[in-house]
């Protein structure tokens, strides 16, 4: 039996710094403007061009799923197996 491939790969940030930098690449991928991911988010478009800038460095958790969710991601946290 063949092992289904995933889509998707997640992804492991040792900062918050990176992963905010990959939340913008993903903005800046997106290829819809600031514009449209705030209206499906529900979040100003001055915040989304904020965190696309990295002006702003801690954007809360209230931005950040909704975001994450409107450019097709989540973020999720897991246990560490020890």
């Amino acid at each position: 039996m063949v092992k289904p491939v995933p889509l998707w790969r997640p992804k492991t940030f040792t900062s918050a710094e990176a992963m905010l930098e990959e939340v913008r690449t993903l903005i800046h991928a997106d290829g819809n403007t600031q514009k449209i991911i705030a209206v499906k988010t529900g979040v100003a478009p001055s915040t989304i061009g904020n965190i696309a800038t990295g002006k702003t460095k801690w954007p809360r958790s209230t931005t950040l799923f909704p975001l994450l969710d409107a450019l097709g991601y989540q973020l999720s946290i897991q246990r560490n197996e020890r």
